[in-house]
């Protein structure tokens, strides 16, 4: 940010968010991009070739301006809009076919693990031929509890059924709005087959799109690693909560232990989201650790990371990571400041304009808000203790009041950035959560690295078994850790019900803190790393 000429009077807000301004023009962009999703969400039924015309207009109107940087930069923003627009209401026509008012005979893939829920079975599919080829939909298989066909369905079998297929918006019968997530997810409709009316068949998986077949085979790969887990002879939560936490698949995890991690503040653990990557981040660094061959250390490291990605899944919130992670490699390249609102705001963009209906996402809202709190408001908090007084207690080169004021900092802005969403989504606030990061924080990355050692050590079998008894007590303690700090009186407020113009407002006036001097502050994008 430059000086102000000597001898004019500028005030300390301005000058933050002028600095501000220039620091990050593409937490502009993002903004505009957001704006013009969150619109065409709004107002639905804004034909495609409105937005199209939007964006044609503002682009010329832009280009005619190249002697006007303001106004250029105004019209560049209108038109981040409008393809903000544009792509959202493509993505919801796309997501909204006509279906088929009778039933359909039709060949499908299953592609996700089916689940015992109640008398039926769910799981998703991907139909193969007829009006929906290429669709993704939900589907309940009612179970025959006589014959058991239904317990020879595996991850990646093709079936051919007969169905009638529901489009989601007739499906919202609460708060939640389920047909909207079904969207998100990139579902166009849901079924529900009789037990009589499918039968396991031979489905070309060529059929099927390419990034789909690379997701399902990296499915089946994580199906024959679960296989594997559960030889090691754990105790079933443990194991489950192990899964969970390293493989994404939360099926075994009880709904006592669940109910126990919301209480306590630390769900977050049991979905692979950028603090699982992170870890992982962190032990490719020191494994590829060479700064003489930097450029092919970071790309694989990104290849690491990806790779791991496609073997959870690809679920929303690790794609979100890895795209954070990728940035965070390609940006340190460049011997840029890699924590950064401009590092954030261009995963948005770039998440966003790929598949924009990632907006209405629970997770994306709450991961995208936790990391902006984190980066916006963490070096202010942090410079509340001077740092000589952190430092002043130090055991060789590692300084424990640093890592744990550190640790408060940082958990006490992310819960600041999810905590409204969270009441608003789930009616629940955790009072203990700096409590439980304490705890899960540093067992997390214990478990993540002892479960990577397990797989090492397979042709060891003596030192794979103590690992193993290692694992096993490491995710009891955590376990018996949050269950204590779930039953401490006051745990949690329930029955939480803000409206959306609360939550708005709530943000509003945080954000207004920031024209507000807080002191001694570095720059707005230094952030303390744990």
């Amino acid at each position: 940010m430059p000086l102000p000429p000597s001898g004019r009077n500028i005030s300390l807000r301005t000058m933050h968010y002028n600095g501000t301004i220039q620091l990050f023009p593409l937490l502009r962009v993002a903004l505009a991009l957001v704006a013009g999703c969150a619109t065409a969400l709004l107002w639905p039924g804004v034909p495609l070739t409105v937005w199209l015309a939007a964006a044609a207009v503002t682009l010329l109107i832009a280009i005619a301006l190249h002697r006007h940087a303001i106004a250029q930069s105004t019209a560049l923003l209108a038109l981040f809009f409008a393809v903000g627009a544009l792509r959202t209401a493509g993505q919801w026509h796309d997501a909204s076919p006509v279906l088929p008012q009778e039933e359909q005979t039709y060949h499908a893939v299953i592609t996700s693990t089916p689940q015992e829920s109640g008398k039926v079975l769910r799981m998703d599919l991907m139909v193969v031929g007829g009006p929906l080829h290429g669709q993704r939909v939900k589907a309940s298989l009612l179970r025959d509890t006589v014959t058991r066909r239904y317990s020879q369905l595996r991850l990646g079998d093709g079936i051919a059924a007969r169905s009638a297929f529901v489009t989601p918006d007739t499906l919202r019968q609460s708060q939640f709005n389920y047909p909207l997530y079904l969207k998100s997810r990139g579902f166009v409709a849901t079924t529900f087959i009789f037990y009589r009316n499918w039968r396991k068949a031979v489905v070309p998986l060529s059929d099927l799109p390419l990034i789909e077949r690379t997701r399902l085979a990296a499915l089946q790969l994580r199906q024959d690693i679960l296989h594997e887990y559960f030889s090691w002879e754990m105790d079933d939560d443990p194991a489950a909560i192990t899964v969970a936490m390293t493989l994404g698949d939360r099926s075994r995890v009880t709904q006592d232990l669940r109910e126990v991690y919301s209480i306590s503040g630390a769900s977050h653990v049991l979905a692979l989201s950028g603090l699982h990557l992170g870890i992982i981040y962190a032990l490719l660094v020191v494994f590829f650790g060479y700064r003489r061959f930097r450029a092919l250390t970071e790309l694989l490291i990104i290849v690491g990371i990806w790779t791991y990605a496609f073997l959870t899944g690809l679920s929303p919130s690790v794609q979100r990571a890895a795209f954070m992670i990728t940035i965070y490699s390609l940006v340190s390249l460049m011997q840029r400041d890699r924590m950064s609102l401009n590092t954030l705001a261009l995963t948005a963009i770039i998440m966003l304009l790929i598949h924009p209906l990632s907006l209405v996402d629970v997770g994306f809202q709450m991961s995208f808000m936790a990391v902006l709190f984190i980066i916006v408001f963490s070096p202010r908090m942090f410079a509340w203790i001077p740092e000589r007084w952190l430092d002043s207690l130090s055991i060789f080169s590692y300084h424990p009041l640093r890592w744990l004021w550190t640790m408060v900092v940082v958990s006490c802005c992310a819960q600041l950035g999810t905590a409204p969403l969270t009441a608003f989504y789930f009616g629940r606030f955790s009072t203990y959560f700096l409590a439980s990061n304490f705890v899960v924080l540093p067992l997390t990355t214990l478990i993540l690295y002892v479960t990577l050692l397990v797989f090492a050590t397979a042709f060891f079998a003596p030192v794979q078994q103590w690992l193993i008894s290692l694992l096993n007590s490491l995710v009891q303690t955590q376990n018996q850790a949050l269950t204590t700090i779930s039953q401490w009186p006051g745990s949690h407020i329930s029955n939480l019900s803000p409206s959306a113009l609360t939550i708005v407002i709530y943000y509003v006036l945080l954000f207004t803190l920031l024209l507000i001097p807080w002191g001694r502050v570095g720059r707005l994008s230094r952030t303390p790393e744990i």
